[in-house]
């Protein structure tokens, strides 16, 4: 097929032969420039080819062949409403008209074959043949010297119109009608001029790496060329995001190529994660919904995303609460809490006690309290534990139920008697998260299981996410599952079989996160967790509370500190002993300083 512009091939294309492939010849774009199409840019070069899928008419515009002037016909305009006739095509090839097998008048009069055909005498096309290589149509005319036949060669030249009679054309079957493309129609509705029909349609294609389907104006000024019978092989790349993926039914297995691996920086520190490369084909055997946990290292160096697959077994290790607010938040599992002070503890309030290193507490539950605020009591929460006096198995253990506030200070560590070995989902439906465990069998399936070497870890929180399990063409048994929400990359799919695996070995039970996607997770993760209340704020009452111990922090070394720069008298101003406690917060301080010194052995 020759070339034609853009406009003569959408023009003349028949919908019924869809979809049709279109190479892009010549034009305004041959060197290849960014065009904006409906909204999107799309970049048309020479030799770019194009899969015309569907044709819409979106306006018709009637250009005036005696003035120049143009007008837009409404898509559904009527002319057919007239009796007069209302379509009448000028031409002057013979072809045109004989392609209808109709009747055509002769606006002049001509000397054909011999014979003189007056002006407006009707001649009828009736067949064609072919004599030495020329084509030449049969002719019939009856006019008022009787009734001749005659050849006309199809070079013959002239202007002709036809007689349409009582045959009349809508807009849409004028459109429609192949005699009547590129040709000078009348219409009544339109006054006696002359007119051509200039459509102009939206072309919807396919092009190679392009998402979306395109949407192309017939009016765009490049010559293209129909390659259809020639590209029956060609397949059309459409990319997709492995997020489009997910969403996709009932089309698993399949087989795809990456076209662009995971943006950086990565978010998995495993080994097949590098391997995910442009131009790598992968499997993607099925999508899995399933759950994961959270986990980190003791000392928070590393960071996990644990399989519910995972065949490893765990202890449970004895959890540590800095305060009583701590505490009360683990009231959420189903055993009961004990507990063993790891620190002094002393209580601000008159009627609240204090605690000592080794004392052992159960905890109870929440309960409200009056606490003195501001000289005014008010009732807030507080936390109700059993302190026992006795040995833990004994029968003569005695039990003091206490009272202690939230914002108390100290340290506890839960006391596990259990040497029970876990599974993971065993520990999600016994235990309460966050929790701390230690490993104790690894995981068999695994070679090597990396959590050898951290195997005191903390168990965070528990992620449920949807994840495709994929494997590298090379290597199909040996699978891993991705996270499109976070590991999204491009992809198109092949039209290669995939047959379906049995036995797949999952390598991404244990997947190692980066630092910066674990705070990025923490930051997504649901949170119920509240700010812990603060003291309340003393009385200015005399004699009615004591000065709050100095919260001790933790800090690598030794603190050193020169305590011969604290010097006190034990006498003050004697005019004003009367109105002040100097000495009482004077001895209160004393005692404070001897309690450090025998904290820090100085």
């Amino acid at each position: 097929m020759e070339p034609l512009s853009f406009q003569k091939y959408i023009s003349s294309l028949d919908p019924a032969s869809l979809p049709r492939v279109v190479k892009i010849c010549s034009g305004v774009y041959f060197q290849g420039s960014v065009y904006e199409i409906s909204g999107s840019e799309c970049c048309l070069s020479t030799g770019d080819l194009l899969k015309i899928v569907a044709v819409q008419l979106q306006k018709v515009t009637c250009d005036n062949v005696e003035t120049g002037q143009s007008i837009e016909l409404p898509l559904n305009f009527t002319g057919n409403k007239h009796k007069t006739a209302d379509c009448i095509l000028h031409t002057s090839s013979l072809m045109q008209i004989y392609s209808v097998l109709t009747e055509t008048i002769l606006p002049t009069q001509s000397y054909i074959d011999g014979q003189i055909i007056p002006k407006g005498q009707s001649i009828s096309l009736t067949s064609v043949t072919t004599h030495e290589g020329s084509k030449y149509a049969s002719c019939t005319t009856n006019g008022p010297s009787g009734h001749h036949s005659f050849w006309l060669p199809f070079s013959f030249r002239g202007l002709f119109y036809l007689c349409r009679g009582q045959h009349h054309y809508t807009l849409s079957q004028a459109l429609q009608a192949k005699e009547l493309w590129g040709q000078h129609l009348k219409c009544s509705r339109l006054g006696t001029h002359t007119f051509l029909l200039c459509p102009e349609y939206e072309v919807q294609a396919i092009m190679h790496m392009r998402k979306d389907v395109v949407k192309i104006p017939s009016s765009l000024e490049v010559d293209v060329e129909d390659v259809t019978e020639e590209s029956q092989h060609i397949h059309f790349i459409k990319p997709l995001m492995l997020s489009e993926v997910l969403k996709l039914q009932d089309i698993y297995p399949l087989q795809a190529e990456i076209l662009d691996g995971p943006n950086y920086p990565l978010i998995f520190e495993n080994d097949w994660i590098a391997r995910l490369h442009k131009g790598q084909r992968i499997q993607i055997h099925s999508k899995v919904c399933t759950w994961r946990i959270l986990a980190s290292s003791r000392k928070g160096s590393k960071h996990f995303l644990l399989s519910s697959t995972y065949q490893g077994r765990f202890r449970k290790r004895p959890r540590e609460f800095p305060t009583v607010y701590d505490l009360a938040m683990s009231q959420g599992s189903s055993k009961r809490l004990r507990v063993v002070v790891t620190r002094d503890c002393e209580s601000n309030e008159e009627n609240l006690p204090s605690l000592s290193v080794g004392d052992r507490l159960e905890v109870l539950r929440l309960v409200k309290a009056n606490m003195q605020n501001q000289a005014e009591h008010q009732a807030t929460d507080v936390l109700l534990c059993s302190r026992s006096s006795g040995d833990e198995d004994g029968d003569d253990e005695e039990n003091e139920e206490l009272l202690l506030p939230m914002y108390l200070d100290g340290g506890f560590v839960e006391e596990v008697g259990d040497s029970k070995k876990y599974t993971l989902p065993e520990i999600v439906e016994q235990f309460q998260l966050p929790c701390e465990v230690r490993m104790v069998v690894k995981d068999s399936s695994l070679a090597p299981d990396i959590l050898g070497s951290n195997s005191m870890l903390r168990l965070e929180a528990q992620i449920t996410e949807t994840f495709l399990a994929t494997s590298l063409c090379e290597e199909p048994d040996a699978s891993f599952e991705i996270p499109p929400q976070w590991l999204d990359m491009s992809v198109f799919l092949t039209e290669e079989h995939v047959p379906v695996q049995t036995h797949l070995t999952d390598m991404s039970k244990i997947q190692v996160l980066t630092e910066s996607f674990y705070y990025q997770l923490v930051k997504l993760l649901p949170s119920t967790v509240v700010a812990p209340p603060r003291p309340p704020k003393r009385s200015e009452c005399k004699n009615k509370t004591a000065p709050q111990k100095p919260r001790e922090e933790k800090v690598p070394e030794k603190p050193k500190v020169d305590l011969s720069i604290l010097s006190f008298s034990s006498g003050g101003n004697s005019s004003d002993s009367s109105e002040h406690d100097y000495e009482v917060i004077e001895n209160d301080i004393k005692k404070t300083i001897h309690k450090m010194q025998r904290a820090f052995h100085w």
